[in-house]
């Protein structure tokens, strides 16, 4: 008893300790793949570099590009470029909607065939004291030749220093599992 006492005192006092959030970083990342594929399961794992950039109290821009290598010789290369609303919705904690345009190309065999279409995104991004970010998020993809797929991703990031923090994430779709780890630097 005691200890859900202290359980739900950290989750509703965690929050209203916190700093707030900055839109505006770059980051690095390593990430691995589990892809399910009709024709059986495709492993791989790759690196990647994302930004984002607020704009007006309440809105961000934000970029990625990330190229990995999977099963089969397999080279893949993700271009995403979007836009975000946010806004608190407790102390150290907002609400995060956001809307992207992402390419895809996929090279096999001296095979080459590319495909685009765009992501949704809803969640919450939240500071735990002036160290912790936990995020929680349900992202939406839609492709016009590989279809669409709602999967689940966490991310935690811990701050070094006020500019600097590394991190992991965690993503759980129905065709894409995946995990990584990152760094990233925060700018005003």
């Amino acid at each position: 008893m005691r200890v859900t006492i202290i359980a739900v005192l950290a989750f509703v006092a965690g929050p209203a300790l916190a700093q707030d959030l900055n839109y505006n970083y770059i980051e690095g990342y390593y990430q691995r793949l589990d892809v399910d594929d009709s024709a059986g399961d495709i492993d791989g794992d790759g690196f990647g570099i994302a930004g984002s950039l607020e704009v007006g109290e309440s809105f961000h821009i934000f970029s990625s590009f990330g190229r990995a290598n999977l099963d089969f010789d397999i080279d893949l290369d993700e271009v995403v470029i979007g836009g975000g609303y946010h806004t608190p919705v407790a102390p150290g904690m907002d609400l995060v909607i956001n809307l992207s345009y992402i390419s895809v190309d996929a090279e096999a065999f001296g095979l080459s065939g590319d495909d685009d279409g765009f992501g949704a995104s809803f969640g919450l991004r939240s500071m735990w004291g002036e160290k912790l970010e936990l995020a929680g998020f349900v992202d939406y993809i839609d492709l016009d030749e590989s279809g669409d797929d709602t999967s689940f991703r966490g991310e935690a990031w811990y701050n070094l220093t006020r500019a600097f923090a590394l991190g992991a994430q965690v993503g759980v779709g129905d065709d894409v599992t995946s995990w990584g780890l990152g760094a990233r630097v925060y700018f005003d």
